[in-house]
């Protein structure tokens, strides 16, 4: 005999496709010197690669972004540009309790300057 565990809708909370449409036309509006990829991860993350722009963001070429210590950058153009694109990708994540791991955010960010196969291109 097999019981099925239904989870509460508000714990299952999923990245839309209507959400990263979103997220990429604020992109857009607010970095329009920028060239962006914005696309759905799994069914609960977001992943954001800037692959070309006017400043030069990063030595060399390719550089993963933690979204927790964007503020430890230092001062300049490339902190300006990931604190600006954080703040819009993170745009109404929820957070919810989960006992011993702390809090757990309703979907992820995960930026990249540049992707592994396609260098940040400085324009």
């Amino acid at each position: 005999m097999y019981i099925r565990i239904t989870k509460p809708k508000k714990y299952f909370m999923k990245t839309t496709t209507e959400r990263v449409r979103t997220i990429r036309n604020e992109l857009k509006n607010a970095l329009p010197a920028y060239k962006f990829s914005v696309t759905k991860r799994h069914y609960n993350g977001v992943s954001i690669q800037v692959l070309s722009g006017p400043a030069k963001l990063t030595e060399q070429g390719y550089e993963q972004v933690n979204v927790y210590y964007i503020n430890e950058q230092p001062e300049g153009v490339k902190k300006n540009v990931l604190n600006i694109i954080n703040t819009i990708a993170s745009e109404g994540v929820t957070y919810r309790e989960t006992g011993d791991y702390g809090t757990q955010p309703d979907f992820y960010v995960n930026i990249r300057i540049g992707d592994f196969n396609k260098p940040y291109i400085h324009n």
